[in-house]
């Protein structure tokens, strides 16, 4: 199977020693904010360019850092994502708005009945944890690690 350069996958192996490297073998890259040569992946820093944010040296480029982020589909206008143009750059330098790259900040409350609960009048509709801290609304998940074909290998 051909997978394209600048794919994102969920990967299910560690992220250190040995299986760093068996990646790396392949053409992956973890999602993990670090910076490449442009010169060495070249084609990779042409589909992502600085959408994920400006590398602190010249001649390089960062990659997605996807720990401890939910990935979402680009609205393209749909309005499916009401904050679309209010979402912000995911590190220094990158894409903001309804743009591959954009992030948008954590939100603690929903929308039921054409009214806002979480916040202003209704505080105590914010989930809770064991301690009766406020908490965070996001749906039941588990750990994978991201991964970004970076180039093609022989």
């Amino acid at each position: 199977m051909i997978v394209p350069i600048g794919t994102i996958m969920a990967y299910a192996g560690d992220s250190s020693g040995e299986s760093r490297g068996y990646l790396h073998e392949q053409g992956w890259l973890f999602c993990d904010g670090e910076q490449y040569s442009v010169e060495e992946y070249e084609h990779l820093f042409y589909i992502i360019g600085t959408y994920y944010g400006t590398a602190e040296s010249a001649g390089n480029f960062v990659v997605p850092d996807l720990r401890g982020r939910f990935v979402r589909g680009v609205d393209h206008g749909t309005g499916r994502d009401p904050d679309a143009e209010d979402r912000t750059a995911s590190a220094l330098g990158g894409s903001v708005g309804d743009h591959v790259g954009s992030a948008q900040d954590a939100q603690s409350g929903w929308e039921w009945g054409g009214r806002i609960h979480g916040g202003g009048p209704y505080p105590a509709a914010l989930p809770t944890d064991s301690n009766g801290k406020p908490g965070e609304c996001r749906p039941v998940n588990i750990y994978v690690n991201w991964i970004i074909k970076a180039k093609d290998v022989s």
